[in-house]
């Protein structure tokens, strides 16, 4: 019979793995967004779209689709308040730092260290706040900043309360198991 306290760990290792790394490529790729598609670039100053045939034929696109990515970019710029790309930057950082621990704290979970829960649960804690500190400043902004982001803040916000909770369970569980071994042996 398998142990229930290792094997629940092995699965919110796993869990936590895979969430961690799409949650640094997802925090990653914002903070490349945030970088690249700043104020004062072409885009913002209504500069043209420069869309050459031939780099269009390579690249399979059409001059309407070409010219919509242009626009794409500038609806990015003119929606969003001033201080959001620099909050931006600052939340996609420490995520992606947060997110590349969360992978570090899962390979131990799955390696069934029974000192690992503490700290799973707290990556979780600090991950929602990073979601929460998100979610009010999507909120805080326009509709279309809105409506680029916060399905995806949801989304992660409830995944990362799902594991905190999951890693609670296993922490109260765990603790338990301790204190009835240690009374045991008394």
């Amino acid at each position: 019979m398998a142990d229930l306290s290792t094997d629940g760990r092995s699965w919110l290792g796993t869990l936590t793995i895979l969430f961690g790394i799409l949650l640094f490529a997802s925090h990653a790729n914002e903070l490349m967004t945030q970088v690249v598609i700043a104020p004062g670039t072409a885009a913002d100053q209504g500069v043209v779209a420069d869309c050459r045939p031939d780099e269009l034929e390579e690249e399979g696109l059409s001059l309407e689709e070409c010219q919509l990515m242009v626009t794409s970019v500038q609806i990015r710029l003119a929606s969003q308040p001033t201080w959001f790309r620099s909050l931006q930057i600052v939340l996609t950082s420490v995520g992606a730092l947060a997110a590349a621990f969360s992978i570090v704290v899962g390979i131990a979970l799955v390696g069934a260290k029974s000192y690992s829960i503490k700290p799973a649960v707290s990556v979780f804690a600090v991950l929602l706040v990073i979601d929460l500190a998100s979610f009010i400043a999507v909120s805080a902004s326009g509709p279309l900043i809105r409506a680029l982001y916060l399905e995806k803040l949801l989304l992660w916000f409830f995944l990362h309360l799902s594991l905190m909770l999951a890693a609670a369970s296993r922490l109260r569980a765990v603790s338990s198991e301790e204190a009835e071994i240690t009374r045991g042996e008394v």
